[in-house]
């Protein structure tokens, strides 16, 4: 199945569903609850901005649609720690969600971004890369971990 959905518009999409989802699990309350929704957001976004600087400075696309524009392997700094820190930034920004709504609803989405992404574009932007460049991909596969 090839569905071409931008990664940030199922972040939004997942996010507002939260948001819209009034039911706050009761009897549990986290402590600190705002303090560490607020954390975890700032380091999801700086989980997605570093890689995105990385790729400029490397000149490729941050553009997960268009694999024609991709032409470098980006592997060094946070690339050796995961292959998709984009992604993880995004997961982190949901879980800051979870945190911060916590209702019923929330407590699913991590899991619903995390299949949605590995099935429909993780996969796929695997599949170029290796068709792109080859054994350089495949060597960098082995030594790092997709997510962490």
């Amino acid at each position: 199945m090839n569905i071409k959905i931008p990664p940030p518009l199922i972040v939004v999409f997942l996010t507002t569903l939260v948001y819209l989802s009034p039911n706050f699990i009761v009897g549990f309350d986290l402590p600190f609850r705002i303090q560490l929704s607020l954390l975890l957001l700032f380091i999801g976004l700086s989980v997605i901005f570093i890689p995105v600087f990385q790729f400029i400075k490397s000149k490729t696309t941050i553009n997960p649609q268009s694999f024609k524009n991709v032409n470098n392997l980006v592997s060094s700094g946070i690339f050796k720690i995961s292959r998709n820190p984009m992604y993880l930034g995004m997961l982190i920004i949901i879980i800051s969600s979870v945190v911060y709504y916590f209702n019923y609803f929330s407590v699913f989405t991590p899991f619903i971004f995390y299949f949605w992404i590995n099935e429909f574009q993780i996969k796929r932007e695997e599949k170029k890369l290796e068709e792109k460049f080859g054994p350089d991909y495949k060597k960098y596969r082995l030594k790092t971990r997709r997510w962490i």
